[in-house]
């Protein structure tokens, strides 16, 4: 069964630095978890008014929860929570579910 993971950025004390989070981390995050058969499917990030208190959503698409599981438990999964701070000085929500409906 699809699962979602959603990230949630809170507004931090410094700005966000979305070109290194697309063009790095989010490169980094592909290749590990979705080119190397991971269970990634897709992501999307989106980018969201800072009046609601966040500032980014990211939404990561996988096959099941177990992919989850040892995609975040992993490594490589360390490395890729560990390069946060080079483009937010906060720690992201983390929302997880899956999916049950959709068109």
């Amino acid at each position: 069964m699809t699962v979602i993971v959603t990230l949630l950025y809170p507004k931090g004390s410094k700005p966000f630095d979305m070109d290194y989070y697309l063009n790095s981390h989010m490169q980094l995050l592909q290749k590990t978890w979705q080119n190397s058969s991971g269970g990634l499917q897709k992501w999307q990030v989106v980018k969201l008014n800072p009046s609601s208190g966040y500032v980014t959503k990211c939404i990561l698409e996988w096959d099941n929860q177990e992919n989850v599981g040892k995609a975040f438990g992993s490594e490589d999964g360390k490395k890729i929570l560990a390069d946060i701070p080079n483009y937010c000085d906060v720690q992201p929500e983390q929302h997880v579910g899956e999916v049950v409906g959709g068109n």
